[in-house]
């Protein structure tokens, strides 16, 4: 049984190997055809039968079924009557002289009735690889015999029938490749693609670039590729770069400027690769080119030169020749006397038809001779030269010429001149090869497809053809897909758009749209084509990041108007917010106000997705994880998966219960100090791309700076209100020593000197407080300017103590006092010699839980001080003016050697702002 098995499992596998070259030939069912039909009439007449039929054994439907027939009038039979079935598992010429004597026909029905034949003759159809299609067979109504000279012609004609089919297959697989690689190029219509020699010249240029670059094919060819690169690239050896590259990695790119046939310059990015011949050596270059500058693809892409592709072989006359059992040629026929060149057949009689073969075609000749010398049949396909030296390919077929005693008496060997059709199926190959390359190496997706219509013709899905491996990286579907419709892969796919695809093969006219994929995140531009009947071609083109950065571009836009009308600080910051996460697709988005000495964050409302609660409020700077340092040197903190980074893995958890896993905190900086910060969160993780980042950042900015025109508005309001207060302060204060001056003026000009003096001096303190921070000055700063017009030479004055600031009234107070002490010193003191010097030191002690300013003015190398009669203005005001200002106490003691005075004051009455003048 397991015999049985075996040899049952071979057959099979025997069937299914000649259906599927039956298959490959498409020839069942077809019409008629000339070249056919003459065969099987040169068949009947020469061997005198009427009947002649050509079969072909079609075991899927159970059936014979005749290509051409004469004499029979039938095209087909069941498989149970074939006499053909016998003929095929022959090497030779199969017949039966009575087929009422043959236990295989006895019965069969062809002979028991109908045309009732007697006799069958039957040469196999047998393909190169030995596979038996069916065969050419002639019939005769009563017993009969083929002579040798008949079953000959049979034979000869039986290889002309496989000739013939291997010529209409060779035909089809060319008009197919032909169809393949035009829908390529046709549909490819935004590209310029110009194949140059190894020295940079143009040898083809294609109509897109034509389109994109101006010159046609007539005026490039010959030309260097330097025409369209700009006189820049070209001093800089950019050409003979990218060519270098292209030989160097397989691939040159570049994106740059370029120059049209007009002089104008465009910008284009394109790619260089090497054009290889069938050995893989080098002889040229492919350039491919589009034009970037409008995104607006050229109007035509290179048409393929396929003249090559579009002839038809044609089949040669075989060479038909005898050998004697020593290989020598004893016979040739007229048609392989022409297709030798041989003049006469002398020239070759008797030759070793072995020795016409040189190399491995000589061992082939040899192997295939001595397997027919055996009662085989030998086959092979190789090189030989006609006897005038031209170089020819043949393909051989070598089969015994058996004698009376069944032995092989001599050889017929039919060599096929199949030098026409190998020259073309190279081509193809490296055809098919050379777009094939260009086709899988495109960029851009791009499949074809079948539009299926129900049985009213109403178009319902449309199939998968042929994908290049861009699509299939684009759409997430496999090459695989191919062969399944579009609603089996992708079930929810909008109606629309089969329904644009059936327009364009309905009307032939192509049309582009934009189609998204959520699953991908992407955005392609999808340019259709009409194919054939029923078939479409389209490419899909990348533009996501352009959509992307179109939005990016709008959203600044509308940020701009909407922070330009309003002056409130939360809406900026809920406005910045909404603007950034929905640009970006973001869980949440914010701008919160940084804390340093408590180390938080105050986040105003925000921004969060729908659907996800708000994260306003406070938060720690270690809340979600270490990277605080970071944001406090300014750098921007990008993690893109929370869960993955050390900084936050171990508050993973943490990000998560807020719908974070991937982050972009930005850190807004003012005179070096971390002030604010803006965020941008996602739900899942996410590699954040250059330019999100720079438009997060030009959101920060934007946000800060009109953050930052409020804060100027309001500070500039609370100045102004301050300037209001101080000026009323201060001519309440001119008031005041206008008064008192005048009151104890002993006349007009001593009067007038006496206020001038005054008012200088309180003019140089409001100076002084205008130039440091408002309502407040250094002491020293106040001490040194109020006694700036007495500075006579370096040494008069020695000033020396802490510094600390001194509120704006105390300022005018203090330097009033000590304009007053300088006034007296240079009339009567120390300032009235040359030698005379004044000391200003002070000290900060701590006494009883407050801090204490203790300043001492005293004289030297004066005259002799006495202590004055009667108080003048300047006495009082040195008095009262800081008891009264300030809380301090005033000590003016007049010892011999120079005017002292001592002033003590609690440091906040000095530092108060509010201090009502004296």
């Amino acid at each position: 049984m397991d015999a049985m098995r075996g040899k049952t499992d071979g057959g099979e596998k025997v069937k299914a190997r000649k259906d599927v070259a039956l298959a490959a030939y498409d020839i069942l069912d077809t019409p008629g055809e000339a070249e056919f039909d003459d065969i099987v009439r040169v068949a009947s007449e020469t061997c005198g039968m009427p009947v002649s039929l050509i079969s072909l054994l079609d075991r899927d439907r159970d059936r014979q079924w005749f290509k051409a027939e004469t004499g029979f009038g039938q095209s087909e039979t069941p498989l149970s009557q074939s006499i053909c079935a016998y003929t095929v598992r022959q090497d030779d010429v199969f017949e039966i002289e009575d087929l009422t004597l043959d236990t295989r026909t006895a019965n069969n029905p062809l002979v028991t009735g109908g045309p009732q034949v007697r006799f069958y003759a039957g040469a196999p159809l047998r393909t190169a690889d030995g596979v038996a299609l069916g065969a050419l067979c002639v019939l005769d109504t009563k017993p009969n015999k083929l002579t040798a000279s008949q079953a000959f012609v049979l034979r000869t004609l039986a290889h002309q029938v496989v000739t013939t089919l291997e010529l209409r297959r060779s035909l089809r697989l060319r008009k197919e490749s032909d169809r393949r690689n035009k829908a390529i190029l046709e549909s490819a219509v935004d590209y310029a693609i110009v194949s140059l020699d190894l020295d940079g010249m143009v040898t083809s240029w294609s109509p897109g670039a034509e389109q994109i670059l101006g010159w046609d094919e007539a005026e490039m060819c010959g030309k260097p590729a330097h025409v369209f690169f700009t006189e820049e690239d070209v001093a800089g050896g950019v050409p003979e770069r990218e060519m270098g590259a292209a030989l160097l990695h397989g691939r040159g790119a570049d994106e740059r400027w370029h120059v049209r046939k007009d002089g104008s310059r465009f910008w284009a990015n394109g790619e260089m690769m090497p054009l290889r011949d069938e050995d893989g050596r080098h002889e040229g270059f492919i350039k491919v080119l589009r034009d970037r500058t409008t995104q607006r693809n050229a109007a035509a892409k290179e048409q393929a030169d396929a003249a090559f592709m579009r002839g038809v072989l044609s089949s040669s006359a075989d060479c038909i020749k005898v050998l004697d059992p020593d290989a020598r040629l004893t016979f040739m026929n007229e048609g392989g006397l022409s297709v030798m060149e041989a003049d006469d057949f002398n020239q070759v009689k008797g030759c070793d038809w072995t020795g016409f073969w040189q190399g491995q075609a000589q061992a082939d000749a040899k192997a295939a001779f001595w397997t027919a010398l055996a009662g085989g049949t030998g086959h092979f396909q190789g090189p030989a030269e006609t006897l005038k030296g031209k170089a020819k390919w043949w393909d051989v077929q070598v089969t015994p010429i058996r004698g009376p005693d069944g032995r092989p008496e001599r050889l017929l060997v039919v060599s096929r001149d199949v030098t026409a059709q190998r020259a073309s199926e190279q081509r193809i190959v490296e055809s098919e090869q050379r777009w094939r390359g260009l086709f899988e190496g495109m960029q851009e997706g791009f499949f074809s497809g079948e539009i299926l219509r129900d049985a009213d013709g109403r178009v319902f899905d449309y199939r998968f053809v042929e994908i290049n491996p861009a699509f299939a990286a684009h759409s997430g579907l496999k090459v695989e897909t191919v062969g399944r419709t579009v609603r089996e892969v992708i079930p929810g796919i909008p109606g629309w758009v089969i329904e644009t695809y059936a327009r364009v093969v309905d009307t032939g006219v192509p049309e582009v749209f934009e189609i998204t994929v959520p699953e991908l995140m992407r955005t392609f531009e999808v340019r259709a084509y009409r194919e054939s009947e029923n078939r479409f071609a389209a490419m899909f083109i990348d533009v996501s990041e352009r959509r992307r950065a179109d939005a990016r571009r709008a959203a600044l836009a509308e940020l701009g108007d909407r922070l330009r009308n309003t002056g409130d600080r939360t809406e900026i910051a809920r406005v910045a917010a909404e603007i950034l996460g929905r640009t970006l697709g973001l869980s949440h988005a914010g701008y919160g106000d940084v804390d340093h000495d408590r180390e938080t964050i105050a986040v105003g409302e925000g921004w969060s997705a729908p659907g996800i609660p708000g994260i306003g409020g406070l938060h720690g700077f270690r809340d979600y994880g270490t990277y605080i340092d970071g944001l406090k040197n300014g750098h921007a903190v990008i993690i893109d998966d929370v869960t993955e980074d050390p900084r936050t893995a171990g508050d993973a958890g943490a990000l998560a219960a807020i719908h974070v896993r991937s982050l972009l905190n930005l850190p807004l900086m003012e005179h070096g100090r971390f002030v604010a910060l803006l965020f941008a969160l996602k739900a899942e993780p996410y590699a954040w791309k250059p330019e999100e980042v720079s438009f997060a950042s030009n959101i920060a900015d934007r946000t800060r700076a009109a953050l930052a025109r409020i804060e100027a508005e309001e500070r500039q309001r609370t100045l102004n209100l301050e300037l209001g207060h101080r000026m009323k302060n201060m001519l309440a204060m001119v008031q005041a020593i206008a008064t008192q001056t005048m009151r104890n003026a002993t006349d007009v000009n001593t009067a007038k000197d006496v206020l001038a003096g005054r008012l200088i001096a309180l003019g140089n303190s409001h100076d002084l407080l205008l130039g440091g921070e408002v309502g407040a000055a250094p002491i020293g700063s106040v001490i040194r300017g109020a006694l700036r017009t007495h500075q006579d030479n370096p040494g008069r004055f020695v000033v020396e103590g802490p510094t600390f600031t001194v509120g704006a009234k105390a300022a005018m107070s203090l330097s009033l006092i000590l304009h007053e002490l300088a006034t007296n010193a240079a009339k009567y003191g120390a300032l009235s010699t040359a030698e005379g010097k004044i000391s200003v030191a002070w000290e900060v002690r701590q006494e009883a839980d407050e801090p204490y300013c203790a300043l001492r003015w005293s004289e030297e190398g004066g005259p002799s001080v006495e202590p004055p009669k009667r108080t003048g203005f300047g006495t009082r005001l040195i008095g009262r003016g800081l008891a009264g200002s300030f809380g301090g106490e005033v000590d003016l003691s007049y010892p011999v050697t120079g005017v002292v005075c001592t002033i003590d004051a609690p440091l906040r009455g000095l530092q108060a702002e509010d201090t009502p003048p004296p």
